[in-house]
């Protein structure tokens, strides 16, 4: 009703510096008045599926994205615990969390060769022994191992600690210093490439903080380790779509909050 309004005022003022006769106006216009309205309005308030906060003075770009981590561009950022469990049967790793997924795509029917990869890549970390149902290898957070897959890489950092009934729960403070050291990993052994990055710690980490504060959190961490070196041009932040709508996340705040919020 707005764009329609819109619409019949300039034929108002039309019509009053007579550019246009009102009265020879058939009716049938403000049919088509009223479906140009809609048209308008539905390409103009299409539901937001992405933003884009481009650095001011750096060629660094960062995106949040609603969507499936697995399907977005990039080389991949997935969160696991600091003893690297990877059980399914006895409920340590939920099959539906992102490590969970990750597994059952790639090592499904290879669950040997996948701890294989992680001893191997952990050797070389120092290490404490626990006391917890799966793994008692305890590394410290931020501790990061990568896979790579013909034309994709997934990097698995430790951001959470794992109590003796297999709770995972972490804080903003380790979600600092494990992303603090997962940048240090992948600007020293990684690619120069785009990186996608879920909302990390936000379900199975039980992190108490609205989801929009973390995306700024994650956000401001990736441009303070970029600040001598950009060593990855692009960040991807990847939304769970059933997050938008159970936490009413909305993406046009997000970005207002990016530009107050970052340096």
């Amino acid at each position: 009703m707005a764009v329609l309004g819109g619409i019949w005022l300039f034929v108002g003022i039309f019509g009053d510096i007579r550019l246009i006769d009102k009265n020879n106006i058939n009716y049938w216009y403000l049919l088509y008045f009223g479906i140009f309205s809609l048209l308008v309005v539905i390409f103009t308030r299409r539901p937001l599926t992405k933003i884009i906060y481009n650095h001011p003075g750096k060629d660094l770009q960062i995106e949040v994205k609603i969507g499936n981590l697995f399907e977005v561009p990039g080389q991949k950022i997935i969160g696991t615990n600091t003893t690297f469990d990877t059980d399914f049967s006895n409920n340590i790793i939920s099959p539906t969390s992102l490590q969970g997924q990750f597994t059952t795509k790639y090592f499904q029917t290879n669950m040997a060769g996948l701890d294989q990869q992680i001893d191997n890549q952990l050797a070389s970390y120092t290490f404490q022994t626990i006391s917890k149902p799966g793994k008692t290898k305890e590394y410290e957070l931020g501790t990061t191992i990568k896979f790579d897959f013909p034309g994709e890489r997934f990097y698995l950092f430790a951001m959470a600690e794992m109590n003796t009934q297999n709770n995972v729960k972490t804080s903003l403070k380790k979600i600092h210093i494990s992303l603090e050291k997962l940048w240090d990993y992948i600007e020293n052994q990684g690619n120069p490439t785009d990186t996608v990055i879920p909302l990390i710690g936000s379900a199975y980490g039980r992190l108490n903080i609205s989801r929009k504060k973390l995306i700024a959190e994650v956000a401001h961490s990736f441009i303070l380790a970029s600040t001598l070196n950009t060593f990855v041009p692009k960040l991807t932040i990847v939304i769970n779509p059933k997050d938008v709508e159970k936490f009413e996340l909305n993406l046009f705040e997000v970005k207002d909050l990016l530009r107050h919020y970052l340096p």
